[in-house]
């Protein structure tokens, strides 16, 4: 289940975005980059624990604008359904807690297994961030069509 993370969080967070194949699509902050974000009243960071621990985590920006920015989604293991069980759980929570009118995230073009839950997921492609990051999008609409509410 997902659940708001709180500063004692920080190091397992840092743990999961340091694990091995990470450094080439996630960026990392240290514990001061952290604890500044999450203290941000536009910024949430959420976590999924299994097992008593943290497995997964992801962080929103721009909370307060019409398009929340969907910051950094990381789980400890891959091919677990961990990642597309938070980013449908946050999308969720997003949708129904704010006003947003859509999520928006910048994958790096290299990354074909995040880009393809985020297809999958509803997230259209809006064309390149900078030169290494596509700007992919999914709007309160499709997000509503897909979980038919």
């Amino acid at each position: 289940m997902l659940a708001p993370l709180i500063p004692a969080d920080i190091p397992e967070v840092m743990r999961i975005e340091r694990l091995p194949g990470y450094d080439a699509y996630l960026g990392r902050w240290d514990a001061d980059e952290h604890a500044a974000e999450m203290a941000s009243p536009d910024a949430r960071y959420f976590g999924l624990r299994t097992d008593g621990g943290l497995s997964g985590f992801v962080i929103l920006q721009k909370f307060r604008e019409p398009s929340v920015r969907l910051r950094r989604i990381a789980v400890d293991g891959v091919e677990r359904g961990l990642g597309t069980q938070i980013l449908r759980a946050v999308m969720d929570w997003a949708f129904v807690n704010s006003d947003a009118r859509a999520l928006h995230l910048d994958v790096h073009v290299d990354n074909a297994r995040a880009h393809h839950v985020y297809v999958r997921e509803g997230f259209v492609e809006q064309g390149l961030f900078d030169p290494i990051h596509r700007l992919m999008e999914i709007s309160r609409a499709e997000w509503t069509a897909r979980r038919g509410r």
